[in-house]
């Protein structure tokens, strides 16, 4: 996975690019500037609201006395999303709101789940093999 994250770092923004230059050629090029910039203006308040949901969801758990695992992969969810939308881009605001809207993001924590205990378990294997 972290070897194809420089690929991922390169490709996003340059399919952002051309998907906004593609994008300006058919309806305008101002209008496309007032997309990009409501859309993260739209998503950063968003961003803003759920990191506050976050927030006090991790806190309530330490006050019961319990470890917040499932409100920490959503904060850092929420910092993904955030993240994206500081990049200028459809691709990237797309993939920040996905990042923030609650159904998309408990499917996106149960794949991630699902694949952090993958790796556990293949780590696991192997290492009982080399001994």
């Amino acid at each position: 996975m972290l070897g194809r994250l420089p690929a991922l770092v390169v490709a996003v923004p340059l399919l952002d690019i051309l998907l906004l230059i593609a994008i300006g050629k058919k309806i305008g090029y101002p209008e496309i500037i007032f997309i990009v910039i409501g859309v993260g203006i739209i998503g950063i308040i968003i961003a803003v609201k759920e990191g506050f949901i976050v927030l006090r969801e991790v806190k309530d758990e330490f006050y019961k006395g319990n470890l917040p695992t499932s409100e920490l992969m959503d904060g850092l969810l929420v910092l993904i999303g955030a993240a994206m939308f500081i990049m200028p881009g459809l691709i990237s605001d797309i993939i920040g709101l996905l990042c923030l809207i609650p159904k998309s993001k408990s499917y996106m924590k149960k794949t991630a789940y699902k694949y952090f205990r993958y790796l556990l378990n293949y780590h696991l294997y192997r290492d009982r093999l080399r001994r």
